[in-house]
């Protein structure tokens, strides 16, 4: 996975430091960047900067500060260079409607977070692998 960065757009600062340790540990050859709100995801996210160099994968929380994970789905959706770039939305909600509404605004997986260490330990290497390594787009 070399050169090949994620994007965590994630406001809770436990889940933020059990990402970066499991991506220390476990995810070799792939950085992870954090973003800590909505509205500041949508800001980097259209930079020119970002749009020239595109995040391999977005993990997207839904309930964000400022603008929410489905508002920020709306936009990574709107810009046509992230077409390919698959959002998967890492979130404690099981809301049916907000799981169908991020499924209509394109998302490619909504996954329950891990309620600890050694299951999130599991789960997101194999979440990355899967995307990074195993899917064909």
């Amino acid at each position: 996975m070399t050169g090949k960065y994620v994007v965590s757009i994630e406001d809770n600062s436990s889940d933020l430091l059990l990402m970066k340790r499991i991506f220390d540990k476990e995810i070799k050859g792939c950085d992870l960047q954090h973003i800590g709100d909505g509205e500041n995801a949508i800001e980097i996210l259209g930079s020119e900067d970002c749009k020239h160099n595109p995040p391999s994968l977005i993990l997207l929380d839904i309930k964000l500060p400022k603008k929410n994970g489905l508002e920020v789905l709306r936009f990574i959706r709107s810009v046509k260079i992230y077409d390919n770039v698959p959002v998967v939305i890492l979130s404690s909600s099981d809301i049916p409607e907000e799981i169908q509404k991020a499924y209509k605004l394109g998302v490619n997986s909504f996954v329950e977070k891990p309620k600890n260490y050694p299951e999130f330990r599991r789960q997101l290497p194999a979440i990355v692998n899967f995307w990074l390594k195993f899917n064909i787009s």
